[in-house]
């Protein structure tokens, strides 16, 4: 506990800037990241894709739910 408490301080210490610059880090998503954009006419569209195409361990499935497709179906 000493240990985190300790670096708590140190983190404390730090300027804003250097808080954010080693507070995150990337992490490379496979089929997500290699393209730099994406658009999609309908939410629907974009579920279906991730669906078949993202792999299962981040988290993209589609989720059967009524009030989902209706938003999915509804004309803009």
């Amino acid at each position: 506990m000493d240990d985190f408490k300790g670096q708590c301080r140190r983190q404390l210490e730090r300027s804003v800037e250097e808080r954010i610059k080693y507070g995150f880090f990337r992490n490379y998503k496979p089929v997500l990241d290699d393209e730099p954009f994406r658009a999609f006419e309908k939410m629907g569209d974009y579920r279906r894709w991730a669906d078949e195409n993202l792999p299962r361990y981040l988290g993209y499935k589609i989720v059967e739910n009524k009030f989902l497709k209706e938003i999915d179906n509804r004309e803009e």
